[in-house]
């Protein structure tokens, strides 16, 4: 799903970016390591800026990365431009990821998977693309946030079948995969780090 006015204000801000940086990266790393060498997937890139962050804090060596909104990739290219090294980049989404089965050693979620509807395809998607032994970083928010009344009403996200910590790894161990860590920061964010089993 695109966003909405206010989401996307958000997104582009550079309060994102801090939090992105600062909070779930630092978090995903406590819980993860690095990926030093690794050919990585960013899924719901945004407008880039996890990007830098897969690169220089995870260490990946090749990276593609995908987002809905068309805007977003435009951002994000704009972005990378200007940096000494560019992933792939194009528009899709997370329930379809045109690439071969078993392409990447890791992938990673910053805060995408609560806007897909059917979130839990894109969980079985995003394994199909990963190697045996590869690591899924997602970082994501918690369905009582989103379903708040007024969070609800000032953001556009699904509000049917969201998900708390229980559920979400529920769904990730069914779709195939191992959780090495998880973490929880109160009713509002999920970290998790899980292997392809």
């Amino acid at each position: 799903m695109q966003l909405n006015i206010l989401e996307r204000l958000f997104i582009l801000s550079p309060i994102r970016a801090y939090l992105q940086d600062h909070l779930e990266t630092r978090q995903l790393l406590k819980i993860g390591g690095s990926m030093k060498g690794a050919k990585a997937l960013e899924v719901g890139c945004g407008p880039g800026f996890g990007i830098n962050l897969l690169y220089h804090r995870f260490q990946v060596s090749s990276l593609d990365a995908f987002d809905v909104d068309p805007k977003m990739i435009s951002f994000a290219r704009q972005r990378q431009n200007q940096r000494d090294r560019s992933p792939r980049l194009w528009v899709g989404n997370a329930r379809h990821i045109p690439v071969v089965d078993s392409r990447y050693d890791a992938v990673f979620n910053f805060g995408a998977i609560h806007h897909i509807v059917d979130w839990r395809a894109s969980l079985g998607e995003i394994r199909r693309v990963m190697k045996t032994g590869g690591k899924f970083y997602c970082e994501d928010i918690l369905g009582r946030y989103i379903t708040h009344p007024l969070i609800g009403r000032l953001m556009d996200h699904p509000q049917q079948d969201r998900f708390d910590e229980p559920q979400f790894i529920d769904a990730l161990q069914r779709a195939g995969f191992r959780i090495e860590s998880s973490r929880q920061w109160g009713d509002l964010y999920l970290w998790v780090v899980a292997t392809k089993a």
